[in-house]
């Protein structure tokens, strides 16, 4: 199975947003069997729920958070995933500090897929921002997951058709 893990500094808002998002887009396509979407944080408290507007923009969008509890980065988790996708360049880097030797698959949610970085590498924290703020974060974040789910897919394939 091909895992992707997305990272963000506590695991209640972006992460499980793109957590949500993808696992969607995997059901849809009818491919638990083959992928799962996973998500942590680097500072992350387990147990924690989704902030509240996280969980309103999810509902906006047919999307159920209720269930998530945050979880931090973990060896097991850097281990058993395939594509490692962080919010923002200073994630990346505190995982290349942790993880340097999966630094292979370890990359910004925006610039993964791209042959030319895009000025921006971040995803804002909307935490303790508007609910306006936090939609827009969630479209930044479905914008790139739809971008970079034909790679994913491809990717996820390519690994499974080499076993």
């Amino acid at each position: 199975m091909y895992q992707v893990l997305f990272v963000c500094t506590a695991n209640i808002c972006r992460s499980p947003l793109a957590e949500a998002i993808l696992s969607k887009i995997i059901f849809d396509e009818n491919l638990e069997k083959e992928l799962i979407s996973e998500s942590c944080g680097i500072w992350a408290t387990e147990g924690q729920q989704v902030s509240r507007l996280a969980r309103l923009v999810a509902e906006e969008n047919g999307l159920d958070l209720s269930q998530h509890r945050s979880k931090p980065i973990s060896l097991h988790l850097m281990k058993s995933s395939n594509l490692i996708l962080c919010m923002t360049p200073s994630h990346k880097m505190d995982l290349l500090q942790i993880f340097p030797h999966y630094e292979h698959k370890i990359f910004t949610l925006k610039e993964f897929g791209r042959e030319c970085k895009p000025i921006r590498l971040s995803i804002d924290d909307p935490i303790g921002m508007t609910l306006n703020f936090y939609r827009r974060i969630f479209n930044e974040i479905q914008q790139e997951i739809l971008r970079t789910w034909p790679l994913i897919r491809q990717e996820a394939f390519a690994q499974i058709d080499s076993k």
